[in-house]
């Protein structure tokens, strides 16, 4: 993702980006996902787009304020939730990002490598790393 010229600019770029990844990320995770009551569940998966999210807008060069309202908007937008609901919530990911929480990272890297990725097969791959982290979950 390259900068563009304006704020503007910026914001629907990442945007764009992250609610296309996040969708394909989702599209291949097991069915009722987003009733899911499993506490684990759902930092993963909030931890993982919270993760792409984040390095969609630091490459796209947004500062961090701007950054936690985009990812505030398309988490929710992304999850169908309240904003009140995703502000309590994605309170807690700076703090699990610090203690290197393992969605954060894995999303914040599959979004570039989903980003950069030469074919669709490869886009699948990178997307399809939520479902690995959500296996790692059932299996444990």
């Amino acid at each position: 993702m390259t900068k563009h010229k304006t704020f503007e600019e910026n914001i629907e770029a990442v945007t764009k980006l992250s609610l296309q990844f996040l969708a394909e990320a989702i599209g291949q995770c097991p069915a009722g996902l987003e009733q899911t009551k499993n506490r684990d569940v759902v930092f993963a998966v909030l931890g993982f787009q919270y993760g792409a999210v984040q390095s969609a807008a630091y490459v796209a060069g947004m500062d961090g304020e701007a950054t936690s309202c985009i990812v505030e908007d398309i988490v929710g937008r992304i999850n169908g939730m309240e904003k009140e609901t995703v502000s309590k919530i994605l309170s807690l990911m700076p703090m699990l990002a610090e203690k290197e929480y393992p969605p954060i990272n894995i999303g914040g890297k599959a979004i570039v490598g989903f980003y950069n990725a030469s074919s669709d097969e490869e886009k699948l791959t990178t997307a399809g790393s939520l479902r690995e982290i959500l296996k790692q979950i059932d299996d444990a």
